[in-house]
């Protein structure tokens, strides 16, 4: 399975606009970019201690959020991470 590693700051490594959207876990709310429509990705973890991925599971669901005029994909913390 490929993992996926976006910025701490919500861009990918290129620099390009977010895709997704955490919900749960301790990335909540935090907007990421993605490369792949299955499966799990890492995601760098903003809380508090040393820095750390955290995984989510990349869902179906989409949201509308302000910053963008396309939905952005439903990222479900695993619990793992």
């Amino acid at each position: 399975m490929k993992r996926d590693h976006a910025r701490a700051d919500g861009s990918a490594r290129d620099g390009s606009a977010p895709n997704a959207i955490c919900v749960g876990g301790p990335c909540d709310r935090m907007l990421t970019r993605i490369h792949q429509d299955v499966g799990c990705v890492q995601v760098p973890s903003r809380a508090d201690g040393p820095p750390r991925n955290v995984t989510y599971r990349i869902t179906s669901g989409r949201l509308h959020h302000p910053s963008s005029e396309v939905p952005f994909t439903v990222l479900v913390w695993s619990g793992a991470g």
